[in-house]
């Protein structure tokens, strides 16, 4: 039996002494080659569990351990060194870094861009990582003047030269246009589909982010867990209208999911 991407047993995070928990109660469990998506509203949580589960927040309560280690763990068997981080907008680099270059860092360090002798590995596993995901004319471009959805892209191939085996995607597709977001969701699943044994996380607030290599899905308010289970159980009208609080419509097929508020009409009787 595969040891679990991911486990989280009775995590709460605090917060502030006057307000609600961030999180309560979190029992979850990302089993290597699944492919998660986390929704819900604004302060339900979501990021606050993405930060959890890449181990830059550490819970008050409850246990945590990733790729069957605690984040406590020492030298190369820490799991944070096999965890790939794609955030909701891409970071900021020097303005001389090429694309090439800021894929390289991820796995080489500073020194990539100092001068220090890059091996041709790395060289010809960041040009295909670029490839792949549809970025090969950025090959040489400064980062600086790539657009938001190609500069997201770019953080994928970066992510990807650690080959992770979880992939913690925080509302990736949010800062990007309908054109950039399809490019980028259609990046992620073919990753997935070239990656055995890779886990993703993928936090968002609208379905229509979500990739559609999805197999679960948890929905989160208040801190707290709504449902939990497989995508198609959880990503209901129902669900979702329980976690917003509004009559949700949900819509989907082929594995892409849609969500608007459900239209009413009154009728007077006469």
């Amino acid at each position: 039996m595969s040891v679990p991407a991911l486990r989280l047993e009775g995590v709460a995070v605090v917060g502030d002494e006057d307000s609600r928990p961030l999180l309560a109660g979190i029992d979850w469990t990302v089993g290597a080659d699944e492919h998660w998506a986390v929704i819900g509203p604004n302060g339900a949580g979501k990021s606050t569990l993405l930060g959890v589960a890449a181990g830059a927040i550490v819970p008050d309560e409850g246990r945590v351990a990733a790729l069957g280690e605690g984040f406590d763990a020492r030298g190369l068997a820490n799991p944070a060194l096999r965890i790939g981080v794609i955030e909701s907008r891409p970071r900021v680099y020097a303005d001389n870094l090429t694309v090439d270059e800021v894929v390289y860092m991820h796995r080489t360090g500073p020194a990539a861009v100092m001068g220090s002798r890059i091996p041709e590995a790395d060289r010809a596993k960041a040009r295909h990582l670029l490839e792949r995901f549809d970025c090969a004319h950025l090959l040489g471009r400064r980062y600086r003047t790539c657009s938001q959805g190609e500069r997201q892209r770019v953080m994928l191939a970066r992510a990807m030269m650690r080959e992770p085996e979880l992939l913690l995607l925080d509302e990736p597709s949010s800062a990007l246009d309908m054109i950039a977001r399809e490019a980028f969701v259609e990046a992620v699943g073919a990753l997935v589909g070239e990656s055995a044994g890779l886990a993703t996380v993928t936090v968002a607030h609208h379905l229509e982010e979500l990739p559609p290599v999805l197999t679960h899905a948890m929905l989160l308010a208040r801190g707290r867990v709504l449902a939990v289970g497989s995508a198609d159980e959880v990503l209901r009208a129902d669900n979702l209208s329980a976690a917003f609080a509004a009559p949700i419509e949900v819509s989907g097929g082929d594995g892409r999911w849609s969500a608007r508020l459900a239209q009413h009409t009154s009728v007077e009787s006469g």
